[in-house]
């Protein structure tokens, strides 16, 4: 998944194009951005004033509504001149992109069908993001551990069968190394491990079979937490036509990593 990147306004007008975490601190480092303008982010439901995001803005900047210019009541007054915007001269209110998730299910199919597929596409891409981006942005656990990013396990299966087993590849990889990390070991030479993959493609059926449940029971288990029962069946993808089913296997495996990087 892509890093999420965030939506601004600067003095009511919406910035050109969009900004990371980063360079969004930054600019509210520089000035440029205000606690009264407005960010927005892939699955906010609404746009929201700069100052309530968490760590953006020194406490010293963040003004108390009581204490504003005009009284009490200035909160909200600058919380309707900021959801609006001046379009040459006219004032319309800002409304935050579409949240996909809350499309109806059958207008979901309707379009996937009349669109040959493409909208599915579409539509599957803007939930994974937005899953991935409401997800806790935690780079280490609490005894300082690095943590993986999380993704939708659909998107893993969904990739893999698009690309026709290349991206469970890649994915396979990133994984093992997520977990390597997280246990901290430096003895596996994980990209040999990517090679004999492309060079001999069963050589990923032992890997996401044996190797990668084995590692994810072991983060768990440093986790302090229980561990995933399903990863204990895995041995069944190693039937006839198991392999062709390695994607499911791989939903299995990113779901209970996504618990070890939420939750850890």
């Amino acid at each position: 998944m892509a890093i999420t990147e965030w939506h601004y306004t600067i003095d009511g007008q919406p910035a050109a194009v969009p900004v990371s975490a980063a360079q969004l601190k930054q600019l509210a480092a520089s000035g440029q951005l205000k606690p009264t303008d407005l960010v927005w982010q892939e699955g906010m439901v609404e746009w929201m004033p700069a100052g309530s995001v968490k760590g953006l803005f020194p406490p010293s900047a963040l003004v108390p509504p009581e204490r504003g210019r005009a009284g009490g009541n200035n909160a909200e007054a600058v919380s309707s001149a900021t959801t609006k915007i001046v379009t040459g001269r006219k004032t319309v209110p800002l409304r935050p992109p579409r949240d996909w998730r809350q499309l109806h299910p059958l207008l979901v199919f309707v379009l996937t069908l009349a669109s040959g597929g493409i909208f599915g596409l579409i539509y599957s891409c803007k939930i994974c993001q937005a899953y991935s981006a409401t997800a806790a942005a935690r780079k280490l656990d609490g005894a300082g551990r690095p943590l993986g990013p999380v993704r939708h396990p659909f998107a893993v299966l969904l990739l893999s069968y698009l690309t026709l087993g290349f991206y469970f590849f890649y994915w396979l990889y990133r994984a093992l190394g997520e977990c390597n990390n997280y246990l901290g070991r430096k003895d596996v030479p994980l990209r040999a491990e990517l090679s004999l993959m492309l060079i001999f493609p069963p050589y990923a059926l032992y890997l996401a079979v044996y190797v990668l449940p084995d590692q994810i029971r072991r983060a768990q288990t440093v986790a302090g937490m229980p561990e995933t029962q399903e990863l204990r069946q895995a041995v069944f993808f190693l039937n006839p036509i198991g392999f062709f089913f390695l994607p499911v296997l791989g939903m299995i495996c990113q779901d209970a990593l996504n618990q070890i990087w939420l939750t850890a």
